[in-house]
């Protein structure tokens, strides 16, 4: 039926035919439709959070031979360089036993450096920001 066809004083939702569902129906719809949004929201999370896996250990297998890669060339300069300090007259144990320290001593500034900024990972300006502030008493024995 149109619009043209009711009478001048009926409203179109007065014409309309009540819901044929009871509310209770429309309340189990609606939970099963969330219950669905719900397992494909979760579903989706699951996807990535394989693909996630997936990548990372992609990028752990990569990172791997590429630190083969980076400790193969280094070998080969240092080999280099062994054949080089040979060739200028330096025995062949003393251009090893020098590159050797060399490399000793990088290694060691590097563990030196790591060491120094460990101290970051305890968070201390978060701990300072936590803690209360000292008492006076606390103020005198520290003095």
């Amino acid at each position: 039926m149109s619009l043209k066809d009711e009478p001048p004083g009926v409203k179109a939702s007065d014409t309309a035919p009540p819901s044929p569902e009871p509310p209770d129906d429309n309340m189990a719809r609606l939970a099963h439709e969330f219950r669905e949004l719900a397992h494909d929201h979760l579903e989706l999370a699951t996807l990535e959070v394989q693909l996630s896996i997936s990548a990372l250990l992609r990028m752990a297998i990569i990172s791997m031979v590429s630190a083969l890669l980076l400790a193969s060339a280094w070998l080969a300069l240092i080999g280099s360089a062994a054949v080089g300090l040979i060739g200028i007259g330096l025995p062949p144990v003393a251009a090893m036993l020098l590159l050797a320290v060399i490399n000793f001593l990088l290694a060691l500034m590097g563990w030196l450096r790591i060491r120094h900024m460990r101290h970051w990972f305890g968070f201390p300006a978060t701990q300072r920001a936590i803690r209360s502030p000292p008492t006076t008493e606390e103020k005198r024995g520290a003095e």
